[in-house]
């Protein structure tokens, strides 16, 4: 089966989405967009990982449920999980390595958690962008250990991707790579003949999203699943915009 994948998605919660992305917003979004699957990676939290759930659900989408993680390195990573209940165990243990740093909403964001029906549940007051403690080595690790999938995120990027941040790609980067869209050419050139290749958009507004995705054949959709299919390179990177 061909699912055309994004899986960097940002709602309400992460301090630098709009406000009108709540979960049920992003699974119209991406029910409108043509999308197959879709996964909710906010900044340090899966707080909103049940109402994005239930909301894909609603529009007949396949979804996982993440987190992108800054490291102490400032590295961004997306660690993908399977359901809802087991993104919250992570970001629970992710929130205990955040820096007692109380959210400024009018400075740096809102940070909204709602329910299926976009009802306000809370405002976290722990500052989600921040970088957490833990080191880039010691994250796939850890998200293996929570039953996740680990993807270094838009390796490319100047401000937070693994090859500015440390200069070069670590072999803990693994064998699955995320891209930016705009660099997708030129990734492919020098990463494609050793590693496979996604891209998503990290999308933080609605109109974003599908604008990069990825076409994954798996066997079917769950995680080990869609794992063993990009192990096995069966992706191909997608830009629409």
């Amino acid at each position: 089966m061909n699912f055309l994948c994004d899986f960097h998605l940002h709602s309400c919660l992460s301090p630098c989405g709009s406000l009108d992305s709540s979960p049920a917003a992003l699974a119209r979004a991406a029910k409108a967009a043509g999308l197959d699957a879709i996964a909710l990676t906010d900044h340090n939290s899966a707080l909103n990982a049940p109402a994005f759930a239930a909301g894909c659900r609603r529009e007949g989408l396949r979804a996982l449920c993440g987190l992108e993680i800054c490291t102490a390195e400032e590295i961004h990573a997306l660690a993908l999980f399977e359901t809802p209940e087991a993104a919250l165990g992570f970001g629970a243990y992710l929130y205990d390595h955040l820096p007692d740093f109380r959210n400024v909403p009018e400075k740096l964001g809102d940070q909204i958690v709602v329910d299926e029906h976009d009802a306000i549940l809370e405002q976290v007051d722990r500052y989600l962008g921040n970088a957490t403690d833990i080191l880039f080595s010691q994250l796939p690790g850890l998200v293996a250990a929570h039953g996740g999938l680990f993807i270094p995120a838009h390796i490319d990027r100047a401000a937070s991707g693994v090859l500015s941040r440390l200069g070069a790609l670590p072999p803990e980067s693994g064998p699955i790579l995320e891209v930016t869209r705009h660099r997708l050419r030129d990734m492919q050139e020098t990463y494609g003949p050793t590693h496979t290749l996604v891209t998503f958009s990290d999308a933080h507004h609605l109109a974003d999203i599908g604008r990069a995705a990825t076409f994954i054949d798996a066997d079917d959709f769950t995680l080990p699943a869609l794992r063993a299919a990009l192990l096995a390179r069966r992706a191909t990177p997608l830009v629409r915009a």
